[in-house]
């Protein structure tokens, strides 16, 4: 500060700095500033000091800032004069008192100044009132300990409750089973219905569009014939180089090639929607009794069908199907786990992969085996394959319900599977279902290669 009273402050080689605009800064800074002598006499205060202290700048100068001290025991003042007295700055909390005698906070930086021979001449505090922190500090620090007291009181209710949850929860986990289960089986029950419907209307538009196909193929080759037939007649006429001309210019004899080809390969993919729709209401099977006599193996056939986009992209399917006595089944439900059987057989290959479906059977039982060179399943995992909700698929891509609802078919049916899996080198599933309705269901089951 310039003491002297000369005009202008310097630093360095950079433009002079007014005294006045000095005074304004140190005046107007938001913080609190008191400059005293070594012995403590406090030399100035700005107007900031004065604000919060409630003191006017006449009664703190020549005063000890011990005026505005509070009550003891919260400032290390022995700690403060020793940083100081070592020439070094002390930074710290003071617990002061202003003139109405209301307690408030200050957190301060003291600085000793020296004059231009090294001699201590000052000492500069800046000061910030901190009150509301320090007051928001104390609630948060007793909310704290508040907080820990209830949390260690209810330690021992939160055991017990810990252990009533616990058995709420397996209950709701096995209410929550049954529940999808039936909804499962409700809706797929309802899309056999919905491909049964679609499958009856595209039959009807389909079956005019391959009669009249077939009608314009015959009445195309007729009116083939009957050009033929009028250009024999016309080859003498002295126009006949004149229509020959036309006849080229229009590339009759292509189009009428080409009409032919048209009309082939249209009948050919009437055809392939008929099949398609033919596999659709052997799926659903809502047009016959829900038990009933039937050869499995165009039970399987149809499930591919429905199921080959999810395989053709990924995988080679190879068939090895035998002959096989009719079965008195489901085959709604029976279609619904060959589905589960062969996406999750897709699923569990990458790329360039191959599934194997085989069907044979003996005295007692028809059997299906599914096989496929996927990722395999764990042994951990593998005991487990059946359960509820699980799953080894990524969040999003399973329900888990898939596996344990083809499970309940096959013991509905009387059946039981087999598994037989290797991590990396893939799974295979075998389904037995007895002829005779006496094969019992398997107790050792374990896969869930998918889903659901």
């Amino acid at each position: 500060m310039n003491v002297s009273g000369k005009p202008h402050l310097s630093c360095g080689s950079g433009p002079q700095l007014d005294h006045a605009v000095l005074l304004q800064v140190i005046e107007q800074n938001p913080a609190s500033i008191i400059l005293t002598e070594p012995d403590g006499t406090i030399v100035y205060v700005n107007q900031r000091c004065c604000a919060v202290t409630g003191y006017r700048a006449e009664e703190l100068l020549g005063q000890n800032p011990r005026l505005l001290k509070g009550a003891d025991g919260y400032t290390d003042y022995r700690q403060l004069w020793q940083t100081l007295q070592a020439g070094r700055q002390w930074r710290g909390e003071f617990h002061n008192r202003n003139k109405s005698g209301e307690i408030f906070w200050e957190l301060a930086l003291i600085s000793p100044i020296f004059d231009e021979q090294g001699n201590l001449s000052h000492y500069l505090a800046i000061k910030e009132e901190i009150s509301s922190r320090k007051k928001a500090e104390e609630e948060l620090e007793r909310t704290v300990a508040e907080a820990t007291q209830l949390s260690a009181s209810m330690e021992f209710k939160n055991a017990e409750i810990e252990q009533q949850r616990q058995e709420l929860d397996q209950a709701y986990a096995e209410l929550k089973a049954t529940q999808s289960q039936m909804l499962q089986r409700e809706k797929m029950a309802s899309i056999g219905q919905l491909a049964a419907g679609v499958a009856h209307e595209i039959n009807n538009p389909m079956g005019f569009i391959s009669s009249n196909l077939r009608s314009l193929k015959t009445y195309l080759g007729k009116m083939v014939g009957y050009l033929q037939t009028v250009e024999k007649e016309v080859k003498t006429s002295p126009r006949w180089d004149e229509l020959k001309a036309e006849r080229k210019k229009l590339k009759i004899d292509f189009l009428l090639d080409d009409c032919d080809d048209l009309i082939d390969e249209s009948l050919d993919g009437a055809e392939r929607v008929r099949k398609i729709v033919q596999n659709l209401k052997t799926f659903s099977r809502v047009d016959q009794a829900e038990e009933q006599q039937v050869d499995l193996n165009e039970c399987l056939e149809s499930t591919i069908a429905i199921v080959w986009n999810e395989i053709k992209y990924k995988a080679k399917l190879e068939k090895d199907f035998a002959e096989l006595p009719e079965l008195h089944c489901n085959p709604q439900e029976l279609a619904q786990v060959f589905t589960n059987l062969l996406v999750n057989a897709a699923q569990a290959i990458d790329k360039d992969g191959l599934i194997r479906l085989r069907s044979w059977h003996d005295a007692s039982s028809i059997y299906v085996s599914i096989e496929d060179n996927g990722c395999g399943i764990s042994e951990e995992n593998q005991a487990r394959i059946f359960e509820p909700f699980f799953t080894t698929k990524e969040v999003g891509k399973g329900t888990g319900l898939g596996m344990s609802i083809s499970y309940e078919i096959v013991k509905k049916h009387g059946g039981k599977f087999e598994l037989d899996s290797t991590v990396g080198k893939g799974s295979c599933f075998t389904v037995c279902l007895p002829l005779a309705g006496d094969c019992a269901a398997s107790e050792d089951l374990t896969d869930n290669d998918g889903d659901e």
